[in-house]
């Protein structure tokens, strides 16, 4: 063994040049590089596990010009896992961090830099790239200080937290801010690409000044830059704890939330990194699960290759998947067994229903609470709102659903509602964070059936899912949290009549001949409601007097512009004294000094306005629109807990 090898995992290491500067201003070595990964091995190799690395290099050091590397160099030692990408022009062999050795060689090849894509390999199944993570990239433009960055990461971490998705602050290593989210199961990149993308363009909306999602760098100056980006499939992310090729070998360290309220907080380098890590061991632990190990030999992990279907059509081909990896009959990739993929639900335009015949429509009612799409499968229940938002533990009374369905999987549509003492939907007490035992009755309303048994029923007429759906009724019979309303009888005209008459909100009509159309607002779905709601963001509430105590008067809300938040008016009635005072200490965690409405607020009442970060949607009553383009006669009904603003 030559002098200069080293032994890590059982692979011997040529190492060469230790005592090359690759930090010119600090004197750092690539010996002292090399000890920086193999120190920090056991924090960073879990968020680099299961990913192709694509590095970037400075033989030279970082005062010469460094190189972007993608393809594993000739004479790359054969022990080293690798996983082939196929490019427009050719394939490209990529290296994959699984241990320890990997790092050692990675660092003598002077690759500071390590950047990784969200999405992970899957030997398992010959899926889409899937990722149970997404990044916000927060760029600071030009005068743009470490510190405002930090306050839209907490700003971003405020949202993620409303979605029920945990988070954790990275500062870069260069200039910015990483922010991470843990999702609830894996999706496709482009699904975790739309969410990001979903929350930064909200931001813009809400502090045009300070935010931009604009790729357009002539947008940047005096504002955060959200890129979002890199949650594409095809794009990479600088490694949590990996080093930077600056001036200094900062390194992109995990923090503390707290951390980033610091005034003082800035970039920190390789060796307090390690520090840390040695002190608190890794902040990011719960942001990715450690991959299972490879199995003995393995070190070819297959190709992706580029279908005409796009970026995320590509698909995993390994040497043992080859043949299950091709195009199904019908045009959809194959699934493991067990495999249930939830869509976003289909919805309906607003249009009237009178005219429509009973041959050609059914109609439903429409309910008053919150949408919900119900995921059974093996692994048990999860419930997402309309937007993506996991409920499932708002509504461990829905439950029963696995107990209904046991041995099934399934994707069921319906609506999540509460039935008050006069037996009709109640959205205040629906959304009420204080819920009282026997105050009223929780139900999910199903009433449609998208996959059963890893069968897809989208692409059948609603009349086939209605008799797959009624065929499961009897399975809810001991289950009073579950029910499938029946329908209302046509023509459109009779529908209407009769919802009116039992208090409900409105009718569905849908066309009986229509497949179910994920994620699209189509005619061939119409609901007519029978009063106006809108949904509304809070920009600020007014204190009020009852008796010698203080208490919440009305909240100031608004609606989304393309330039921020336009004020609508206030509203100040429709909840109870206990709702009233469960809003009024929400909104006291979320006081800002700043008017967050675009265009101001009417004098008086911004003269004794208190003013709150805009994440709060709520839905509203009213009767129609002031010449002014305010709400008249709002009447409250609640937060809407299953949206953000970014939805609206």
């Amino acid at each position: 063994m030559a002098k200069d090898d080293l032994v890590v995992d059982g692979h011997a290491i040529a190492l060469t040049h230790l005592d090359r500067v690759l930090y010119p201003e600090t004197g750092t070595r690539k010996y002292d590089v090399i000890t920086y990964y193999l120190a920090i091995a056991e924090a960073i190799l879990p968020h680099l596990a299961s990913r192709p690395v694509t590095r970037k290099r400075w033989p030279s050091g970082t005062g010469s010009a460094p190189f972007f590397e993608k393809t594993m160099p000739a004479g790359a030692p054969a022990w080293i896992p690798r996983f082939t990408i196929a490019h427009a022009t050719d394939d490209k062999v990529y290296p994959v961090a699984s241990n320890a050795a990997v790092l050692v060689w990675l660092a003598q090849m002077s690759a500071l830099e390590l950047h990784v894509p969200q999405w992970r390999i899957d030997l398992s199944t010959p899926d889409a790239r899937r990722t149970d993570r997404l990044v916000l990239d927060l760029d600071p433009g030009p005068s743009v200080p470490l510190t405002q960055c930090a306050q839209v990461a907490l700003t971003i971490r405020g949202l993620l937290d409303d979605a029920g998705i945990p988070s954790w602050p990275v500062t870069s290593g260069g200039k910015g801010i990483h922010v991470y989210g843990r999702l609830p199961g894996p999706v496709r990149s482009d699904s975790a690409r739309a969410v990001a993308k979903e929350i930064a363009v909200s931001l813009e909306k809400t502090y045009p000044d300070e935010v931009t999602a604009s790729m357009n760098k002539a947008a940047r100056p005096g504002r955060v830059f959200l890129d979002w980006s890199q949650n594409s499939a095809a794009k990479t992310t600088l490694s949590p704890y990996s080093l930077r090729g600056l001036e200094q070998p900062w390194a992109a360290a995990p923090r503390e939330w707290s951390e980033l309220a610091d005034p003082d907080l800035r970039q920190l380098r390789y060796s307090e990194v390690r520090e840390r890590f040695s002190a608190s061991g890794d902040l990011l632990a719960g942001l990715d699960d450690t991959p299972q190990p490879l199995p003995e030999g393995v070190v070819d992990l297959g190709v992706y290759r580029r279908h005409r279907r796009g970026d995320d059509g590509a698909r995993l081909r390994s040497a043992d998947a080859t043949a299950t990896s091709r195009q199904a009959d019908d045009g959809e990739p194959p699934r493991s067994p067990g495999t249930v993929v939830v869509p976003r639900p289909m919805l309906a335009v607003d249009e009237a229903i009178d005219e429509l015949p009973e041959q050609e429509w059914a109609f439903e009612g429409k309910w008053d609470g919150y949408r919900i799409l119900a995921r059974l499968t093996g692994d048990g229940l999860r419930l997402r709102s309309r937007s993506g938002v996991d409920m499932t533990a708002d509504f461990p009374e829905f439950g029963v659903l696995r107990d209904a369905l046991a041995g099934h999987t399934a994707v069921l549509d319906g609506e999540a509602v509460a039935i008050n003492a006069s037996g009709q939907t109640d959205f205040t007490l629906l959304a009420s964070r204080r819920r009282r035992p026997g105050e009223y009755l929780l139900r999910l309303y199903l009433f449609d059936v998208l996959e059963f048994d890893g069968h897809g029923l989208s692409h059948l007429p609603w009349e086939a899912r209605r008799a797959v759906l009624d065929d499961l009724a009897p399975r809810f019979a001991g289950t009073p949290a579950i029910e499938i309303p029946g329908l209302l009888h046509g023509p459109g005209a009779r529908a209407a009549r009769e919802a009116r008459d039992r208090g409900w909100e409105g009718v569905v009509a849908k066309r009986r001949s229509a497949p179910y159309r994920p994620g699209t607002r189509s005619p061939d779905w119409r609901k007519q409601k029978n009063w106006n709601d809108i949904e509304v963001v809070i920009g600020g509430f007014r204190m009020g007097r009852e008796g010698n105590e203080r208490n919440l008067g009305s909240v100031l809300v608004g609606l989304p512009e393309a330039t921020g938040l336009r004020y609508a008016g206030r509203v100040g009635t429709g909840w109870t004294q206990s709702q009233a005072t469960d809003l009024l200490a929400e909104l006291r965690e979320l006081e800002i000094r700043r008017c967050p409405f675009i265009g101001g607020v009417d004098a008086p009442v911004a003269s004794s306005a208190i003013w709150v970060l805009p994440k709060l949607v709520a839905d509203v009553r009213f009767m129609d629109w002031t010449s002014t383009g305010h709400l008249r006669h709002p009447a409250w009904r609640g937060i809407r807990r299953d949206k953000l603003p970014g939805d609206l």
